[in-house]
């Protein structure tokens, strides 16, 4: 099974959530979840390859540093994610290649405008065969 994520309403919030064979499918789901919920993907071109590492204490602060530094490649250089590989990760670091282009207006209709990655209900966890995993997202 590849990763797998979907949002869920929480009160003026929005909540990812989702299920993967590995942590890094996890991640990879969980990231381009985040990047449907700011621009539909399928209008985002993979026109541009960049790459990201991010380092935290645990597996639970590392997925919101990681959306967390998804985010702030919109917020900050206007980038849209269309995909997400993760090329190595472990509970403490992962390193990814994030695919996609600058936004543009005449192209991209926005969705949601996110404030932040929170530390509300978070959880990522292995149960049985799977890692799950589960956000709210400030917007």
């Amino acid at each position: 099974m590849a990763g797998h994520c979907e949002t869920f309403e929480h009160t003026a919030d929005v909540g990812l959530q989702g299920r993967a064979d590995s942590l890094g499918e996890l991640f990879e789901a969980m990231g381009e979840g985040l990047a449907e919920v700011i621009c539909p993907r399928r209008s985002v071109k993979k026109q541009k390859t960049l790459k990201i590492r991010t380092e935290s204490e645990n597996v639970e602060a590392l997925l919101v540093d990681f959306l967390g530094d998804l985010l702030g490649l919109f917020n900050l250089e206007k980038f849209l994610v269309a995909g997400v590989k993760v090329e190595r990760i472990d509970e403490t670091s992962v390193a990814a290649e994030v695919t996609g282009e600058p936004y543009d207006p005449a192209r991209h209709e926005l969705a949601d405008e996110i404030k932040a990655v929170t530390y509300h209900q978070l959880k990522v966890a292995r149960e049985g065969d799977e890692w799950t995993g589960r956000v709210i997202l400030d917007v």
